[in-house]
């Protein structure tokens, strides 16, 4: 699937920690100014931010929105029929997070707005 991004990725994450019937497990750092490839996200998932973050998320046809993120953000989301984007570290230290993909079909139709512990301030 092509999108303006070019090849859309399945590779949530840079390193597949873990994988069985149930759950993929991912470990993403970025350096500064660093981007993820441009991914779909096609199973409900759950991720913690390691360290203290300052994230641009770029969804394609929706103004990049960038956030302040504390160590040990987490948030759940159900991707219904799948979303996609890509992240970019715009702070001055290296972004860890671990993310865990809920093998199975979503828990929504669509996609929902996501649910956090709230520990994220928005920038823009």
């Amino acid at each position: 699937m092509a999108t303006t991004h070019g090849q859309v990725s399945k590779n949530v994450g840079k390193e597949l920690l873990f994988e069985n019937d149930r759950v993929r497990v991912w470990s993403m750092t970025l350096a500064p100014g660093e981007s993820c490839e441009y991914h779909r996200h096609e199973h409900d998932y759950v991720y913690c931010y390691t360290t203290p973050s300052r994230i641009t998320v770029n969804r394609s046809g929706e103004p990049p929105a960038t956030q302040e993120y504390d160590k040990h953000f987490v948030q759940y989301t159900a991707v219904g029929a799948g979303i996609e984007h890509h992240i970019t570290n715009v702070s001055d230290i290296p972004h860890n997070q671990i993310l865990i993909e809920l093998k199975g079909p979503s828990e929504s139709a669509t996609p929902q707005p996501p649910q956090s512990n709230g520990r994220s301030r928005p920038l823009t």
